[in-house]
């Protein structure tokens, strides 16, 4: 039984590797030449191949690598991307590009295992001198091929299956990267009760990081009281904080009352920041109401900055009636600017906003950073009474500064609707300062009416300064109309 997991050199293979380094360049051209032959279609990508095709017979080697190029980075999803990567590379190392070219095939053969040009590809490897990568590829199909053979064995013999995945754990490191990690995951998921023992030694012994994870997150699958309480002890034991952050997360995911609380405690008490951080998005996830009530309590007893906004998210990720409320009423009255700011942001953020209420608190908020921030909601808002109050502001806001930041968010949209706005806001404004805003929003435009009101200001306006302002925005934009314009008014 052990053979299923002794994969054989592949000798057929490296014999057609051997075989097809010798290929003639005239039967190189005849295998293009027959796979075009079989591929149907004149789309606009394989009239590209067709002439690389035709490149590669005129030896043109440097035009057709270009063309294959071209194809490739046009049409990234193409079913004959493999055959273009072959083309491409095969062009590259006539030109003695060897990295360039053995870059590509690389690529084919990691991304393309059951693709006709791999054969071909690893050929070439080897007669670029690269038969390590041609090596380290069937070194990784080996590893799939035996993963693939031990997940058949765990469904037709478990008890010999355990036996492999416990001596393969004696090998150190194993051979065959990645195979520990899946022998690992597949006992736990079809060992049932005799794969607990084994899990819970590599949870507390084992020397590889990544094998104790796995072995960690497997036990709080089982969601067995019993190994909740060995989870528990291992937490309290070890210092490593990756395996720490694991058993907190398998003891929430098995659902244990003992499990829960042990990752409640954590999360109102723990010594570390960091642990804390993660006990609180596990207990997020929990999405009942004992969880929130949690949630709840820790915000109002803790001060932590960091705690807070955490526990924020953690209610914003929730379609409950008393986390938005919880929400809304730090938006309103709570302790720091920055946590209002932040509770506003994550109001914004949800699917069914309260803009209203948004509205309503803009109206009767003092706190300028405060309404700053309830402005760039307004923006973050698809709702078009939220972008009229934006435009509003702009045009009529109580002070230089909110009108300016209004603008600002309002330039970010950057659709030609907007920008036809702000230049019927130019027109009839008569302050310097909001001016030179606009001008700038102007300049950080890419539509082509907010061009053309720069070079408007700057041949018409009666304001100096603002004709020079305009002038750098449209030598910043690079756009040809507005160089042009440039020019001429250098003459």
């Amino acid at each position: 039984m052990k053979s299923l997991l002794i994969i054989r050199p592949h000798i057929k293979i490296v014999f057609a590797l051997l075989v097809l380094v010798s290929v003639a360049n005239g039967q190189d051209i005849a295998k293009l030449e027959k796979f075009m032959q079989s591929t149907k279609g004149n789309t606009a990508s394989m009239q590209i191949f067709r002439e690389g095709r035709d490149l590669i017979e005129a030896q043109n080697w440097q035009r057709a690598a270009e063309k294959f190029n071209e194809f490739i980075k046009g049409y990234p999803k193409d079913k004959d991307l493999d055959a273009a990567l072959y083309w491409y590379g095969y062009a590259l190392q006539k030109q003695g590009r060897t990295d360039d070219a053995a870059a590509s095939l690389i690529r084919l053969i990691n991304r393309y295992p059951n693709s006709s040009w791999r054969n071909d590809a690893q050929a070439l490897l080897v007669t670029l001198g690269r038969k390590a990568d041609v090596d380290q590829a069937l070194a990784r199909d080996n590893c799939e091929i035996k993963i693939l053979a031990l997940q058949s064995l765990f469904q037709a013999d478990e008890e010999r299956a355990i036996a492999i995945v416990t001596e393969s754990l004696k090998a150190n490191p194993n051979p065959c990267q990645g195979f520990q990690a899946a022998a690992v995951s597949l006992l736990g998921a079809h060992g049932g009760a005799r794969a607990t023992p084994i899990l819970l030694d590599i949870a507390r012994n084992n020397t590889d990081v990544k094998l104790r994870l796995t072995a960690i997150k497997r036990l709080g699958d089982q969601r067995n009281e019993q190994i909740i309480d060995e989870l528990i002890k291992l937490y309290d034991a070890d210092r490593t904080k990756e395996v720490r952050i694991q058993i907190l997360r398998a003891l929430v995911d098995s659902r244990s009352p003992r499990g829960n609380a042990k990752v409640l405690e954590i999360a109102r008490s723990g010594d570390d920041l960091q642990l804390r951080q993660a006990a609180i998005r596990f207990i997020g996830d929990l999405n009942d109401a004992a969880s929130l009530d949690e949630l709840l309590r820790i915000y109002d007893a803790d001060k932590t900055k960091e705690i807070r906004y955490l526990v924020l998210r953690a209610l914003a990720e929730r379609e409950d009636a008393r986390a938005r409320a919880k929400i809304w009423e730090i938006a309103r009255q709570g302790d720091t600017p920055e946590l209002r700011m932040e509770a506003i942001r994550r109001l914004s953020d949800r699917k069914e906003v309260q803009l209203e209420e948004l509205l309503q608190l803009y109206t009767s908020e003092p706190d300028v950073r405060i309404k700053q921030s309830l402005l760039r909601a307004f923006a973050d808002i698809n709702d078009p009474r939220a972008q009229a109050k934006l435009a509003d502001i702009a045009r009529t806001g109580e002070s230089i500064e909110l009108r300016g930041f209004a603008i600002r968010q309002l330039g970010e949209k950057d659709d030609e609707q907007t920008v036809t706005q702000l230049i019927g806001l130019y027109d009839g404004e008569q302050n310097l300062q909001v001016k030179m805003v606009l001008i700038r929003a102007f300049g950080d435009s890419k539509q082509k009416i907010a061009v053309r009101k720069l070079m408007t200001i700057a041949r018409n306006d009666p304001s100096v300064e603002l004709r020079k302002m305009a002038v750098r925005f449209l030598g910043d934009s690079k756009d040809p109309e507005a160089l042009k314009f440039l020019e001429e008014l250098l003459k």
